[in-house]
């Protein structure tokens, strides 16, 4: 089936299992998984800048502002954006059997096999290097927080089925 054909079979199938689901009937079948992989890490140097900002907020406009309703709610909005950088908008990395999508600054991006020049793999440092532009997406335990060992497995097993040009540095 082309990809275009499984997108319509999957976008319909999902709408009659939603519609017969609250019918109370059973549903036609699960929903087909293509086997990809998500390995997701913790975004947290972004949210403790944005903490800090809320709490500088907070101290620098403290005498000026404090009977007014702005002065909180802008300490306030920092504080929740921190807190949904860090919980909700985590960095991941999805790992499918012929692509890999990313959570970048601008949103979700997608790169096949032929866009990759070579995948590097150290101890703690995952680095994808793509032929667009002389970009390299970089997945790190310590900014990133990736669980390595199991990012390293699942990125090699991509690499030996999509040809992927593999470097291995311990």
């Amino acid at each position: 089936m082309s990809r275009k054909w499984e997108r319509m079979v999957l976008k319909n199938s999902k709408k009659v299992n939603k519609t017969r689901a609250k019918q109370g009937k059973p549903l036609l079948y699960d929903t087909p998984s293509d086997g990809a992989v998500t390995v997701r890490g913790r975004s947290w140097l972004v949210p403790l800048l944005l903490f800090c900002v809320g709490i500088f907020c907070y101290i620098a406009f403290r005498g000026n502002y404090e009977n007014d309703n702005l002065y909180w709610v802008t300490g306030g909005s920092y504080i929740a954006l921190a807190l949904f950088i860090f919980w909700v908008r985590r960095p991941f990395l999805k790992i499918g059997k012929d692509y890999l999508v990313s959570r970048r600054f601008a949103g979700d991006r997608r790169v096949e096999p032929a866009q990759i020049r070579e995948i590097s793999i150290e101890k703690d440092t995952v680095v994808i290097s793509l032929t667009t532009s002389n970009t390299k997406w970089v997945f790190t335990k310590l900014y990133h927080q990736f669980n390595m060992k199991e990012l390293s497995e699942q990125v090699k097993e991509f690499a030996s089925r999509n040809a992927v040009a593999l470097k291995t540095e311990q």
